[in-house]
């Protein structure tokens, strides 16, 4: 339901579980373990505790989404954080060597890039290229607003 705002969130930074279950207090016994907030955009789920964290999300589209929580103070910009995580599976990246990176990578990508990060679980690498620099970009300005 909200797969695009949690991509958006890691780009951020943020660590952002997307749960793919289907039990709604599955979903909430484990936002109280891991101490999270939960965004949804399912209606009918409420807090049934004070302990609950829960934000309905009311817009479709993940830009709007994303002003709804910077709006609401949840999320904010913090350029240390940005692009530490892995967009596909949360968890953080660390900087490799280019030889580490040297036949995992397309040629002209490792003959142009110096810098390369490994995401510590599913192993992805990620290099600051145009793409990047264009969603920092949009980023500061869309904080900026």
């Amino acid at each position: 339901m909200l797969g695009k705002l949690a991509k958006e969130l890691r780009m951020l930074g943020f660590d952002t579980l997307y749960y793919r279950g289907q039990n709604p207090h599955e979903l909430i016994q484990l936002a109280r373990q891991q101490e999270r907030l939960i965004l949804t955009r399912n209606t009918r789920l409420t807090p049934k505790t004070n302990e609950d964290r829960i934000v309905q999300i009311t817009e479709d589209n993940p830009v709007l989404q994303l002003k709804e929580l910077r709006s609401q103070g949840i999320v904010a910009l913090n350029e240390e954080t940005l692009f530490s995580r892995c967009l596909l599976c949360n968890s953080l990246l660390n900087e490799i060597t280019r030889e580490e990176a040297e036949g995992k990578v397309p040629d002209f990508i490792f003959y142009q890039q110096k810098e390369f990060y490994r995401c510590s679980h599913c192993h992805h690498i990620y290099w600051p290229g145009s793409h990047q620099e264009r969603m920092q970009k949009r980023l500061k300005e869309f904080f900026q607003t």
